[in-house]
This record gives C-alpha cells, structure tokens and sequence, in this order.
C-alpha cells in the first residue's frame, strides 16, 4: 500500500499537481499514523491477555491453598470436639462416688489437655500481600474477603494462645499435683510403647477431690469451646473464599 502511495506521489510531482500530491501525501501519513494506532492495540491486547492469565492462575492458586487449610482445619474441629466431650465427662466426676477404673480416668485426663495446633498454609496470600497485588485484584469481593479473612485469622490466634495457656495450666497442675506418668501410660500403650504405671501408691482419682483442679479442668474447657466458635466461623469464611476463587 506504501509503495502505491510513492508511485502515485513520483506521477503527481512529475506532472507538477501539487494539491492532489498533498492529498496523497496525507494520506499516506494517516496510513502509518493508523498502522502505529492498530500495533498499539494488539500491544495492549496482548498485555491485557497476560495480566488477566496472570491473575487467574493467581486465584487457582489461593482456592488450592484455602481448599488444603479447609480440610486440615476440619480435622482440627474433629480433634477438638472429641476433646470437649472428654472434658465434659470429667467435669461430671468431681464429686462423684461413682468413679471409672484409673487407667479410664488417666486416659480422660490425658485426652483432656491437648494443644491444638492448627497453622494454615500462607505462602501464596502472603506473596501477594507483599507484592501488593491484593488491591490490583479485579474482583473486588475477593479482595474485602481476603482482608477480612487476616483480620479473622488474628482473633484466632488470640483464642488459640489462650487455649495453648489454659493446657498449660493443666499440664503443670498434674506435674504438681497428680500422677503425669500415670495419665501418660494409656496414650503410650496404645501407641506400642512399652509403658508401665507409676510404682508409687497414687490414683488420679485424689484430684477429683480438688477444687483448684476443678478450675482448671473447667478452664480447659471454657477455652477449647471459645477456640471451636473461632474455628466453625473459620470454615465458613474459607468456603466464601473458595466460592469467589471457584475455577
């Protein structure tokens, strides 16, 4: 088309018709100016293109890393039911005539105070918490779910700091005042260990005649139904964000 255009402009200029040569002239102009223009655009189509597959692959990656924290959280939720359950048949006992066998109550003791350690993956949020490419993301559900979920996950930590406590404070009770030997031997048995009993004349039992152990088991338990509460508020949570990351 360019080569036309200067053959037209050489017959013009030999013939001396400059008007219709400036016609041509700008034409030929217009055509570069509209090749410039049609570049640009598929430029920035092609940007487009790799911004929006840079940002979908982003998101498959957040719903895979959200889908693997949803089903270790689950398991965490069964662990810390359980607990409660065992905790609530403990509580029943204090002052109570009818007592299980020492090895039942070492073994409910022992189920009573476990620290709960759910730590969900970050790497990609964080990444994209570094990077700043949370605002740039264009779905902007998505972005008020993501930072609702950091300031849903610092309340978490808070109530499980506050469980982490409370099971220390019943670790260092039995330590003081029971037989931690002997609530270890079921646990240890089970798993094939060959554990015997404490060789010193001492049931458990005694603490079930303890106030202060009352508190603490009471404690205990307070603290793993608050951190059960954060935890279901959780699931729900990481659902929506799975439904907005649904590919």
């Amino acid at each position: 088309m360019i080569s036309l255009f200067r053959k037209i402009r050489q017959k013009l200029l030999s013939q001396n018709r400059v008007t219709r040569y400036l016609v041509y002239a700008v034409g030929e102009i217009l055509l570069v100016v509209i090749g410039i223009l049609i570049a640009l655009g598929v430029n920035n189509f092609n940007e487009s293109q790799l911004e929006d597959n840079r940002e979908k692959q982003v998101v498959m990656a957040l719903h895979n890393e959200f889908e693997e924290n949803l089903t270790s959280l689950k398991f965490e939720i069964d662990r810390i039911k359980v607990m409660i359950e065992t905790q609530e048949v403990l509580l029943s006992l204090f002052g109570s005539k009818n007592l299980p066998a020492d090895e039942i109550l070492d073994s409910m003791i022992s189920n009573s105070f476990i620290n709960m350690t759910w730590n969900p993956s970050s790497y990609v949020l964080n990444d994209l918490k570094n990077s700043g490419q949370i605002s740039k993301l264009t779905d902007s559900h998505l972005q008020s779910l993501l930072f609702r979920w950091e300031r849903h996950y610092e309340n978490v930590n808070e109530f499980t700091e506050d469980d982490l406590r409370s099971s220390s404070d019943f670790l260092n009770f039995i330590k003081q005042s029971g037989s931690l030997r002997n609530a270890d031997a079921p646990y240890l048995t089970q798993k094939g260990k060959k554990y015997s009993k404490s060789k010193f004349n001492f049931s458990n039992s005694e603490l079930l005649k303890n106030i202060r152990f009352e508190n603490v088991v009471d404690d205990k338990y307070v603290t793993s139904i608050l951190l059960l509460q954060q935890y279901e508020e959780t699931v729900g949570i990481i659902e929506e964000i799975l439904i907005a990351t649904a590919y």
